[in-house]
């Protein structure tokens, strides 16, 4: 099984100034911003599209405006092997049965953290990331509204017209 999460991959490549194995401290305070010492994922399965695609979902549908989105995956048992730990709580976002798949990983500290950087790395060069456009982020939005997995008005306000406006054109069609 794996957890998914938003990133920033232009965050995460090398800077001049570092060398090619150092982590940029902009990705890791960018990108791994805890909350009581926790830090946020979304269940993937076994990273098939599909299941990307819905953890995708979760996170667009929680954000202020659409846009695109970068995800990573990391493997739970990798994770659990670097001592991590891993509770599921329920997930803040308005899709209908997908707040159920949200994972913290909780009691985080400085070397904890740090392995969880190290893991987003190796992701990345196993090209374990998506990205999807603005376009096909509407597209999922739009098309789970349409599906009724998400009440429009549990949206945020540009999110929300935005889906309205596609679903009045009908450019939202997957």
């Amino acid at each position: 099984m794996f957890l998914a999460r938003k990133i920033t991959r232009a965050k995460w490549e090398s800077q001049h100034e570092l060398s090619a194995d150092e982590i940029p401290a902009d990705a890791i305070t960018s990108d791994l911003r805890t909350r009581g010492n926790s830090l946020s994922f979304w269940q993937c399965g076994i990273a098939e599209r599909g299941q990307l695609d819905e953890a995708v979902l979760a996170i667009a549908a929680g954000r202020d405006s659409v846009e695109k989105v970068e995800i990573i995956w990391l493997a739970e048992d990798e994770l659990e092997a670097d001592g991590q730990t891993l509770k599921n709580t329920e997930g803040r976002t308005p899709v209908t049965g997908l707040s159920r798949s949200h994972v913290d990983v909780c009691g985080l500290d400085y070397v904890r953290l740090g392995k969880i950087a190290h893991g987003i790395v190796r992701a990345l060069k196993e090209e374990r990331h998506l990205k999807l456009s603005k376009i096909r982020v509407r597209k999922l939005l739009t098309s789970a509204v349409g599906q009724r997995r998400i009440d429009v008005n549990d949206l945020g306000d540009k999110v929300r017209a935005e889906i309205m406006q596609s679903l009045q054109s009908g450019n939202g069609r997957s």
